[in-house]
């Protein structure tokens, strides 16, 4: 039994509130409306399980086939009081607009370290006439597990056989998904991870290291703004007409590092001017200068704060020629309403324009905002938004070869620096050349430096960011974490060298 707690009148404070006191997306019901008191709450105990049974002719009883939890239903029973009626009536709008949402999270105080998802359902009618009342509502839980609020990590490490393990302790009552996080600090070709029950492979396991016509090599990586300055201020092969006027500088920590942002923006009416930086792309490891097939990624931050805001970032690749060969335009510059435009060029030709929100719910804040430009032989990919673009060049421009790389940041015509873009900022960069026909058959698909994140329960695989299911192989199952403890082995190249730094995730379920 709980101990009781006066139901007068006051204000609540963590030493105050009731044992089941509800906190719906993180506040306390009791902390947000003066005069509500949780009562009691019922249905977080014991769950109803339905059974599949099966009826064989005239033998007694049935065959049992198997069972499954259904649906929850908490019951929260409250205490509304106020001295008068339209104090009543408000407290009763503000408990209307705390439950009226969606997949609430909600939190008992007798329980704080899980949570429930529901939604509102059935209420029990309120007495009338009355300022003070004794009422209830029901949360329905589509799922009816209870989660943890604070996920586990498992780190691996080598075990006394040389294999890289990790002990994952489940203490919840259901088997719940596993992410992963697999940082390379080398190349690497594929990635497996083994429990009793189960598999995920990605990449090939018999990829080779050292083939040369297979092998792809890392040309560039900048990982701090602060790498940029190994590219020349003031230079660039844009394919436009754009002013290289304006200046770099580095800003931050914003969201836990440094970004690269346009400082001067330089002047040019009618045209867009700013800064920009180039670079020649190193020869490889053979000596030869030029990259026929590549993939070259960064990561911008493109948000705006007001609709009257403009600016644009660029990112390009020129050929050995010194021509334009591809590049990626992020741009906002219509003033009326708060939409801007990707625009993916080949060979100085704008090919494809695509609209987008450039607002903190968008596809290019600092949590995402990963474009690539990826080149096989004619055809050109490009990468924004969680979406692949292909594009066909022309005949002439399957054997032409990146040799530099723009970067560039910029303001439109007469529009001040006031009036840039809140945040338009450069992230990493990195180009990697690829001696091979089809992209689909680089060996060596993971570098130093690459970030591969499992999502287990979309069964979803990111590299660096972006979406990568081509490299899930087929059967690959994503197994769960049970209750207890689960062994989970990881497997990679054998010329990754050092292997990788590898965490396993998980966030207890229980009934």
């Amino acid at each position: 039994m709980y101990n009781f707690v006066d139901t007068v009148e006051h204000s609540s404070s963590a030493g105050t509130l009731p044992a089941e006191a509800v906190s719906v997306n993180g506040k306390y019901i009791e902390n947000v409306i003066q005069g509500y008191r949780t009562m009691y709450v019922t249905g977080r105990e014991l769950l109803e399980s339905e059974i599949k049974e099966q009826q064989i002719g005239y033998t007694d009883g049935t065959e049992y086939k198997g069972k499954r939890n259904v649906s929850r239903v908490i019951t929260v029973t409250y205490r509304l009081m106020a001295n008068t009626p339209e104090v009543f009536r408000e407290r009763f709008n503000a408990l209307n607009l705390v439950l009226n949402q969606e997949q609430m999270k909600f939190v008992f105080n007798d329980e704080p370290d899980k949570y429930f998802i529901g939604t509102k359902s059935t209420i029990d009618e309120v007495p009338g006439g009355r300022l003070n009342v004794i009422s209830s509502f029901d949360i329905y839980c589509a799922d009816p597990y209870k989660y943890s609020v604070v996920e586990k990590t498992f780190n691996a490490a080598k075990n006394s056989s040389g294999i890289m393990e990790a002990t994952i302790v489940n203490n919840g009552t259901e088997a719940v998904p596993i992410d992963y996080t697999i940082t390379h600090s080398s190349e690497n070709g594929y990635i497996g991870i083994v429990t009793k029950d189960g598999v995920i492979q990605l990449g090939d396991a018999g990829e080779q290291d050292g083939v040369t016509r297979q092998r792809t090599e890392q040309l560039i990586n900048y990982r701090t703004p602060e790498a940029y300055s190994a590219m020349t201020d003031g230079q660039g092969i844009l394919g436009f007409n754009y002013l290289k006027n304006g200046t770099f500088k580095v800003v931050g920590p914003y969201e836990g590092h440094k970004w690269l942002a346009l400082d001067n923006i330089g002047s040019g009416a009618g045209t867009w001017h700013g800064a920009s930086k180039m670079v020649t792309i190193p020869a490889d490891s053979g000596g030869v200068v030029g990259a026929q097939n590549f993939y070259v990624q960064a990561k911008i931050w493109f948000e705006t704060g007001t609709l009257a805001q403009t600016g644009m970032l660029m990112l390009a690749i020129g050929d050995t020629e010194g021509n334009p060969l591809a590049s990626i335009r992020v741009a906002k510059y219509e003033l009326g309403k708060n939409t801007s435009y990707a625009m993916f060029d080949v060979e100085g030709v704008e090919k494809q324009r695509l609209p987008f929100d450039p607002n903190y719910k968008g596809c290019t804040t600092s949590d995402k905002g990963e474009i690539y430009i990826r080149k096989s032989g004619q055809k050109f990919l490009f990468y924004f938004g969680g979406g692949v673009y292909p594009i066909k060049g022309s005949p002439a421009s399957k054997t032409k070869q990146a040799k530099y790389i723009t970067i560039f940041s910029g303001q439109h015509g007469t529009m001040s620096k006031n009036a840039l873009v809140t945040r338009m900022y450069w992230d990493y960069l990195f180009f990697r050349k690829d001696n091979v026909k089809y992209w689909y058959d680089i060996p060596n698909r993971y570098q130093s430096g690459d970030k591969v994140y499992i999502n287990g329960a979309a069964s979803k695989v990111y590299t660096n960011g972006v979406i990568s299911q081509e490299d899930e192989i087929v059967g690959s199952n994503y197994p769960k974490a049970p209750p207890g403890e689960t062994k989970v082995q990881f497997l990679c190249s054998d010329f990754a060298d050092p292997v990788p730094t590898i965490t396993a995730k998980i966030r207890e379920a229980y009934l």
